[in-house]
């Protein structure tokens, strides 16, 4: 049987030969953080903000 560790979302990557879906744990509100796909290795920085005031709330 599967225990929840820690709270997680998952990320699609979006290069066009590569669309790995891979999991991330939550940050704490307010916070970004940056992972790297394990499928290609592009950097991707989440959770993102539509805008600087969504951040700051």
């Amino acid at each position: 049987m599967a225990r929840l560790i820690r709270p997680s979302l998952a990320i699609r990557c979006v290069q066009s030969g590569c669309k790995t879906l891979f999991e991330v744990a939550k940050v704490e509100e307010g916070k970004q953080q940056e992972v790297v796909c394990p499928g290609c290795g592009e950097h991707y920085v989440y959770p993102i903000y539509d805008n600087e005031e969504d951040k700051n709330s």
